[in-house]
């Protein structure tokens, strides 16, 4: 069965406790399968800069100012435990990681760190043990099944060689679904990208970047055995999409990779720009996408 997921973030309304639960509730009013806890509280870097060892955080920049270390708990914990009592019965909860590759590139490097610059290897080994152990704290603690690992970055010109290794190491150990998400064009990474091992699924954009299409290759995801994950809804384009925008790139999905090769339909990204009614609206319309051209078959 193909399932509803969404990339992560959701519109902010309200504060704390209260924007999580209006997030989730969104999702679930709207059908979604998978649900996040809509990464209301933070941008995707500090969500886990604010209190890995080695990060600060001011005027919500986040600068590497030592030696990265694990964390000994993450607040994410209380979070993702809060949306899963709320979509208890009604929806499945997924734990979203910021990758690896994408907290360094999007970090300031102190001179005073002990890393010699972007490219030095230890600075990604450390990275990739501290987020590996918050992964492991979140697994043990909220028991989600799917986990997602965020890499824009991948997109737009972050070593995929030493990406590959780092997301390994995270992964590693780890039970459950394991999806990478990379938004944007993928004609330079696709290649690289589909060579990491213990991912389960790939979950790439299509609406905003059709060329994708012509890039990621059936015959290469099934060498690799991973799955896709298909954003169908655009991220870019403050319009909500219509119920057949989204049919025809489900259907263009099915027919270029088969049904058995796509695990979730996704947005292409995260939805926190737009209000919350536009994101709601474009939710509920991939739901109902779905489930027509599914009727269909």
């Amino acid at each position: 069965m193909i399932k509803t997921t969404v990339i992560g973030s959701y519109p902010v309304v309200g504060k704390d406790i209260e924007a999580i639960k209006i997030a989730v509730e969104d999702q679930i009013n709207a059908g979604i399968e998978i649900i996040s806890d809509g990464q209301t509280r933070k941008d995707m870097v500090s969500y886990f800069s604010d209190h890995i060892p080695g990060f600060k955080v001011e005027n919500e920049k986040t600068e590497i100012i030592g030696k990265i270390k694990p964390p000994e708990e993450t607040p994410l914990v209380e979070d993702l435990l809060f949306a899963k009592k709320l979509s208890y019965g009604k929806a499945e909860l997924k734990a979203i990681i910021t990758g690896p590759m994408t907290m360094i590139f999007f970090s300031e490097l102190s001179p005073d760190a002990p890393y010699s610059g972007f490219r030095d290897l230890r600075l990604y080994e450390d990275i990739s043990e501290a987020l590996a152990v918050e992964i492991e704290i979140i697994y043990k603690k909220v028991g989600v099944k799917y986990f997602q690992i965020d890499e824009p970055s991948f997109s737009i010109g972050a070593p995929i060689d030493i990406g590959r290794k780092s997301i390994e190491r995270i992964i590693s150990n780890l039970k459950g679904i394991k999806a990478l998400h990379v938004c944007g064009n993928l004609r330079k990474s696709f290649k690289d990208i589909v060579k990491i091992e213990n991912l389960d699924v790939l979950s790439f954009s299509f609406k905003d970047y059709i060329s994708n299409f012509d890039t990621v290759e059936r015959n290469i995801i099934e060498d690799y055995s991973k799955k896709l994950g298909l954003g169908c809804v655009s991220t870019m384009d403050n319009n909500i999409d219509s119920i057949e925008s989204i049919k025809r790139i489900i259907i263009k999905g099915l027919e270029t990779y088969g049904k058995e090769n796509i695990a979730f339909i996704h947005p292409d990204c995260g939805l926190r720009p737009f209000t919350r009614e536009i994101a709601f609206a474009k939710l509920k319309n991939m739901v109902i996408a779905l489930k027509e051209v599914l009727s269909h078959e």
